[in-house]
C-alpha cells in the first residue's frame, strides 16, 4: 500500500471513531429534557402522533437521540415501541 493509500485509511479509521465518541456523548437541546419517554399506553390516549423516530433499544445515547427528534417534531411524548419510538403531541 503506497503512502497516499495508508494516510487516506488512517484518515477513515480517525473519522469513524470519533464519530463513535460523539454519538455517545450526545447532549439533550434545550427543552427536550422534558419529552417523556413511557412504555404506557396510558399516557398516550387521545394523542395525536407526530413522528416516527427509528432509534431502536432506547439507552442512553438513543434517548438523548429521540427526545431531541421528537421536540423538533413538537413533541412532548415519545412511546417507546422497542423497535423505536412514537412521537406524540398530549394537552396534558
Amino acid at each position: 500500500m503506497n503512502l497516499l493509500g495508508r494516510g487516506t485509511l488512517i484518515l477513515l479509521l480517525s473519522a469513524t471513531s470519533s464519530g463513535c465518541v460523539i454519538q455517545s456523548q450526545m447532549t439533550l437541546v434545550p427543552g427536550a429534557a422534558q419529552v417523556k419517554i413511557t412504555t404506557d399506553v396510558a399516557d398516550i390516549a387521545d394523542c395525536p402522533a407526530v413522528g416516527y423516530i427509528p432509534v431502536g433499544d432506547i439507552n442512553i445515547p438513543d434517548r438523548r437521540v429521540a427526545q431531541n427528534e421528537a421536540y423538533g417534531l413538537n413533541a412532548n411524548v415519545v412511546f417507546n415501541t422497542g423497535y423505536g419510538v412514537v412521537a406524540y403531541r398530549c394537552n396534558r
